[in-house]
């Protein structure tokens, strides 16, 4: 696995731990190293299978 990509895997691992927490999307959008909340919805449900928001509101 490349760099970025594993990086990238880490970023959402760590976001999913924020989400479950109790932290916004955009809140842990920044937490994880993103500068646009958009490109963190579309990196996190291209790995995840939902959106951030999708995601907390399952919890």
């Amino acid at each position: 696995m490349p760099i970025g990509q594993w990086r990238q895997q880490l970023r959402i691992l760590v976001a999913l731990e924020k989400l479950s927490d109790g932290l916004s999307v955009t809140e842990t959008c920044f937490a994880v190293g993103y500068n646009s909340v958009s490109a963190f919805i579309r990196a996190f449900k291209r790995i995840v299978g939902v959106t951030p928001l999708e995601y907390a509101k399952n919890l």
